[in-house]
């Protein structure tokens, strides 16, 4: 991993910046408090994000503003990754939003802990960081703040050894042979549990002796049931035959008696339908007589005279109708010029000028105008008193006419009954006829019916109690059935209990078996748990003391190396001890290392904080960050020649990117590029 640049905004003392760095040594130069840490840790932001109390989002957070973000580029083998984190203020609190990454120009959408998964990915660091709080590896491979470089040195022991089994990886074993713990106590339980399920092994085993003999019982009953069982079947099917033999007589039996039940239905119903006829033909030949009596009493008129006067009369009728409205219109036009001849004389009596000619009307003319139309009402009184006399004739022989029609119409009334009488005694006299054909068709009928009824009674006399012999015989074959019924149901009665004992054996053999694998398990339980209690979790705390000793020797090795080179002092040696505590000597005599000098002390960290940086390294093959280290104020304390040191231990790092953070102007003559960080006015910038 090599880090090509990073972009602030509203992060601590920055506004808004943006830093670059060359794949080379680099210095963060600037004075105490100017701004360098801080780019160290948007860094780690960028990668992981705020970590509770490790990293929260209020220390980021500019204060006074609501958002702020860090954007940082880098580049991994031959990828080129941008990743952007973004903070926001709610209330009393600083949370991260969600971000995106862009790697070889394709952009992804993330939220913050997605991001931190990608990263991971990126970096090949184990994946169980994801839930953590403090990302180790990166601490002491790539960034570790000075100060917390000298706890570790100043914890106690244990843990100091947990954090650096974490580190290398091998805090696995501890949880392997944890976890081992619990898988045996699971196992006895399991044991415990299965001892419990196969405690009735053998009585499950007697039972099922005892079913199968409950088997053999039911088999010899079985067997002895089927021959009396064949005997009542041949007993049934033999009356089955005799009775088939007997059924055709039966049926002749009852068919000739059906018939005959049937003759005497129909005789009966002849009589009845004889008795009826003889009844309908006294009625009918009274109401013949009657309708002749009344023929008789009212001679049918001359139906075409009759119909010619009736034609007449209706002519003359509407004639005299026509008549009289004519009259009337003439009446109504008389009218009309009396009404217009008065309308003429208001006019002239009260006209001056003649409105056409506008010349003075003489008395003379208008006398002759009143004359003239006197004239006309006069002629039109007279002419409406002659037709109004006219009229009244006329609607005299309407009113004649129509009495006449009326009588016409009584008589028309008369002939229609006469004709409707005469109709009706042609159907009486009809339905006489049919009756007496009816008659004599049925006394016919009677005569054959009577005739075959003795014929089915000589054909019957054979067949004397078979009905009864029949019924007999068939509950002989009813009884029969029973019995063999009875023995079929004491064979399924048998067969079911035998099939029911069966599957319960079939549980029971299948109960027993599963208790038979319930202590095959049980017994490899046993040698699991032995193998592991005795075998498997002492060589998981072999193989993690072999990792441990093999990484406290190159530890070691490089610690004191590296010490070596930082320090020139022949009477002060270094050494890590079994828990990789350091232990340091001075003429001859051990001294804890708090009493070191602060100069000492810090060669001490920074020589810890490297040779964990390359033990991490090599037993941690995968990860991708090994290009790269930061240094925080490693030099705090160091005397001039100490610093001086500094230049051999820049050169044995080997590192493609180092970035160092320190306010001392002599580290500038080591590096290859040098950042610029001054403050202003509480605002960070970056200088050449």
């Amino acid at each position: 991993m090599l880090i090509k640049s990073v972009k602030l905004e509203n992060i601590r003392s920055y506004t808004r910046q943006e830093i670059n760095f060359p794949e080379s040594s680099i210095l963060l130069a600037g004075d105490i408090g100017s701004g360098k840490s801080t780019i160290l840790l948007a860094i780690e932001f960028a990668l992981f994000g705020i970590r509770g109390k490790t990293l929260p989002g209020s220390s980021l957070l500019r204060n006074g503003k609501n958002t702020g973000a860090v954007e940082l580029r880098f580049a991994i083998e031959s990828k080129d990754i941008l990743i952007k984190r973004t903070l926001k203020r709610a209330k009393d609190t600083v949370s991260q939003d969600s971000g995106y990454i862009i790697i070889d120009g394709r952009k992804y959408d993330k939220t913050p802990v997605e991001l931190k998964a990608a990263v991971l990915e990126l970096l090949g660091y184990p994946k169980e960081l994801l839930t953590k709080t403090k990302n180790l590896v990166y601490r002491f491979t790539v960034y570790t703040p000075q100060e917390e470089m000298k706890q570790i040195l100043l914890e106690p022991e244990e843990i100091r050894l947990d954090t650096l089994r974490k580190v290398f990886g091998i805090d696995k074993y501890k949880k392997i042979r944890e976890n081992s713990l619990i898988f045996i106590k699971q196992l006895k339980e399991k044991i415990k549990q299965g001892q419990g399920e196969i405690a009735d092994l053998d009585e499950k085993k007697t039972l099922k002796q005892e079913y199968e003999k409950q088997i053999n019982e039911i088999d010899d009953k079985i067997m002895m049931l089927n021959p009396e069982l064949k005997v009542a079947q041949l007993n049934v099917t033999d009356k089955k035959n005799h009775i088939e033999k007997m059924e055709q007589d039966v049926k002749e039996f009852n068919s000739l008696k059906n018939e005959l039940d049937k003759l005497d239905i129909e005789l009966k119903i002849k009589i009845e339908q004889n008795n009826k006829n003889n009844i309908d033909i006294e009625r009918c030949d009274i109401q013949i007589e009657d309708l002749k009596q009344e023929l008789l009493k009212t001679p049918l008129p001359n139906i075409e005279e009759l119909r010619k006067s009736f034609e007449e009369n209706k002519e003359q009728t509407a004639k005299k109708e026509r008549l009289i409205q004519e009259i009337t219109i003439k009446i109504s036009e008389n009218n009309t010029i009396i009404r217009t001849a008065e309308t003429i004389k208001q006019k002239i009596l009260h006209i001056a000028k003649c409105p056409t000619c506008e010349q003075n009307v003489s008395k003379e003319h208008k006398d002759s105008i009143m004359s003239r139309e006197n004239a006309k009402i006069e002629d039109s009184r007279k002419e409406i008193n002659s037709q109004m006399e006219r009229e009244a004739l006329e609607k005299e022989r309407l009113r004649q006419l129509r009495q006449e029609l009326d009588a016409l119409q009584v008589k028309e009334a008369e002939i229609k009954l006469i004709k409707l009488k005469q109709q009706n005694l042609a159907e009486r006299e009809k339905q006489m006829r049919e009756l007496l054909d009816s008659q004599e068709q049925i006394k016919k009928h009677i005569g054959s019916i009577n005739t075959r009824k003795l014929e089915l009674n000589k054909l019957l006399e054979k067949y004397i109690g078979i009905e009864e012999t029949f019924k007999k015989t068939r509950q002989e074959l009813e009884e029969l059935q029973k019995q063999e019924k009875q023995l079929e149901l004491d064979k399924i009665s048998l067969e079911s209990k035998k099939s029911q004992i069966e599957k319960t054996i079939l549980l029971v053999t299948e109960e027993i078996n599963r208790k038979i694998r319930t202590k095959e398990r049980i017994y490899y339980y046993a040698q699991l748990q032995n193998w592991i209690s005795e075998y498997f979790i002492n060589l998981m705390a072999v193989i993690e003391k072999h990792i441990m000793a093999k990484a406290q020797q190159d530890f070691n090795e490089l610690f004191q190396h590296w010490f070596n080179i930082l320090i020139e002092d022949e009477t002060i040696n270094v050494r890590l001890d079994d828990n990789f505590t350091p232990l340091v000597e001075q003429n001859g005599y051990e001294i804890p290392i708090d009493f070191l000098s602060g100069g000492e002390r810090t060669a001490a960290a920074l020589a810890y904080r490297l040779a964990l940086n390359k033990v991490i390294n090599e037993l941690m093959s995968t990860i991708k960050t090994r290009d790269l280290i930061i240094l925080d104020e490693p030099t705090d304390g160091f005397s001039t020649e100490q610093l001086d040191r500094i230049r051999d231990v820049l050169e044995q790092i080997n590192a493609k990117q180092i970035i160092l953070v320190s306010h001392e102007t002599k580290i500038e003559t080591f590096v290859e590029n040098v950042i610029r960080v001054s403050k202003n006015e509480h605002i960070s910038e970056i200088s050449a």
